[in-house]
């Protein structure tokens, strides 16, 4: 298969499923075994959670071993909808297990979790209600419900972004509760002919230990040109959020609903740089954190994918 990370090329019934290698820039066949058979969800932490549609057995595989490195998860009768996110609150091989939670698709209020290693585990759904606010443009109106969406662990909870000033919380005792917390948010990126309409793609991660978000600026309504890539260090409360010029020996990668990282020097990578996946031009971008350099590499057969690629990254590479 192609080294790790690489990014996961869906063409749905028009040709076979390809993987791209960030380190080589190389295509290969697809013939990892669960990504060909299984309905999958892949997650900040590199494992991946597989369902079976056949037999409904459900489990956690790495990408490096994925015929043997896997972790059993109690059955599934009925899988959530396609779009679901997942996210794991730390290693499922650890002693203590963690929890895995699948946020269901934008328009639901559905989720599912599961305590891995608990004495009777088993997937239970939580049909969430964190209200909301109305709505009105032009003669119409409408309330639009809050939503949970890209679920980030840290510090075993997990944040999510509700506005640029303020992040949800959720957390397991052992039931979902649900709280806030305030930050002061950041410098917005304007488009150098002074357009006051800013428009942003954000992550949340876990970035070696500390809470960051990855921000990603476009020029104006143009959603082809990206007019700035930052990432910061996250503050709440009184503290301020803190740009980082710097990530090291880090690379770090996002596509359409989260973020993930793993050293740069160890898979032969571009060292300090964000790369991202848009979902917009369908390309590859690779962005130099301190110098804000960007590469753009074209996506083979962009318009003949069924789905958003995704990044399959490294289990436990830090």
């Amino acid at each position: 298969m192609s080294p790790l990370p690489c990014l996961v090329l869906n063409y749905g019934d028009k040709r076979p499923m390809k993987l791209y290698g960030a380190s080589d820039g190389e295509y290969q066949p697809c013939e990892i075994g669960p990504l060909l058979a299984k309905r999958n969800w892949v997650t900040a932490q590199g494992w991946v959670l597989a369902w079976d549609p056949a037999t409904s057995a459900t489990f956690l595989w790495d990408p490096q071993d994925p015929e043997h490195g896997r972790v059993a998860l109690p059955s599934m009768a009925q899988a959530p909808p396609v779009g679901s996110d997942c996210t794991l609150s730390g290693d499922p091989r650890a002693p203590g297990g963690c929890t895995v939670v699948l946020a269901e698709p934008y328009e639901s209020t559905v989720l599912w979790y599961c305590h891995v290693g608990s004495a009777t585990p088993e997937w239970v759904r939580h049909e969430y209600d964190l209200g909301g606010k109305l709505v009105k443009i032009g003669g119409s109106q409408w309330w639009n419900k809050e939503h949970v969406h890209d679920l980030t662990p840290y510090g075993g909870k997990f944040y999510y972004t509700i506005n640029n000033t303020k992040y949800g919380v959720l957390e397991f005792s052992p039931e979902p509760t649900w709280s806030t917390v305030k930050t002061k948010g950041i410098e917005l990126t304007y488009h150098p002919s002074g357009d006051g309409c800013v428009h942003y793609k954000s992550f949340l991660l876990d970035l070696d230990g500390k809470l960051h978000t990855v921000w990603i600026f476009f020029a104006g309504f143009d959603l082809h040109t990206v007019n700035d890539a930052a990432i910061y260090k996250m503050g709440f409360g009184r503290s301020r959020c803190v740009k980082v010029n710097n990530i090291g020996g880090r690379a770090i990668f996002a596509s359409s609903s989260h973020a993930a990282w793993c050293p740069a020097n160890k898979f032969r990578l571009r060292p300090n740089t964000l790369y991202w996946m848009s979902p917009h031009d369908k390309c590859l971008h690779m962005y130099n954190i301190g110098s804000n350099k960007e590469v753009v590499q074209e996506c083979e057969g962009a318009t003949e994918l069924s789905r958003l690629p995704f990044w399959l990254v490294p289990v436990n590479s830090r």
